[in-house]
């Protein structure tokens, strides 16, 4: 399963999920400042992988945000938001994914007040390929 693959799998997740508006991957610190971005959305990157010995690992970082209008509502969009982590770890849990979700996903929880009051949680998972290893895989 190559990168594409796995970042389309994602996609597929926030888009099927009848919280999430907008599911963007990628460096998304300007979306932020959009006035077009539809809330409640998901963000997601990869940070970084691992080749093991015959295996591959990939760290994402996926964000669920949500606005909310004062500074006093965040406790609802947090609780919210960790509901809707809920669901998008069971969705990378599944046992017919091809890779293996670690069993420990630290999820932070956030809140930000420019360029809108937004809170949410982001969660932290890495996810493991076999691999052979081999040049005669290059395609």
């Amino acid at each position: 399963m190559t990168l594409n693959q796995i970042v389309s799998q994602i996609t597929s997740y926030g888009t099927s999920h009848p919280q999430i508006s907008t599911v963007y991957f990628g460096d998304f610190a300007d979306k932020l400042d959009d006035t077009d971005m539809v809330y409640p959305a998901m963000f997601f990157d990869v940070d970084n992988a691992n080749f093991q010995a015959k295996q591959l690992s990939y760290t994402f970082s996926i964000y669920l945000l949500d606005r909310h209008l004062v500074e006093t509502d965040a406790l609802e969009v947090l609780s919210d938001m960790s509901l809707v982590a809920e669901d998008i770890v069971a969705r990378l849990r599944t046992p017919s994914n091809t890779w293996i979700t670690a069993d420990n996903l630290n999820v932070t929880f956030f809140r930000e007040a420019e360029p809108d009051y937004l809170a949410g949680v982001r969660i932290d998972a890495t996810l493991t390929l076999p691999s052979l290893n081999n040049r005669c895989q290059i395609p």
